[in-house]
């Protein structure tokens, strides 16, 4: 399956408000030229994001890649455990 066909077939299971976000996405980076400093991409890119933000999560965001990977290391561990019980 080409990298192509493979977007296609993410694209297709999207609901139609993460399409929206992901199309806002994808408008940003075409903007931006590549002439643009990195870090007006990241600002742009997080302004287009931060309008689809669900305010009451917003707080959340800073400890969700620490939450996200204890959760998946510990499902691993009993995933271990359990194999070898």
């Amino acid at each position: 399956m080409s990298a192509r066909e493979w977007a296609y077939s993410m694209i297709d299971e999207l609901t139609d408000e993460e399409f929206n976000a992901l199309m806002a996405i994808v408008q940003v980076m075409r903007k931006n030229s590549p002439n643009m400093k990195k870090k007006s991409n990241i600002k742009s890119l997080k302004g287009v994001l931060h309008k689809f933000a669900d305010p009451s999560k917003i707080p959340l965001e800073k400890t969700a890649w620490e939450s996200a990977a204890v959760e998946k290391h510990l499902k691993f561990l009993e995933d271990v455990k359990n194999e070898n019980s």
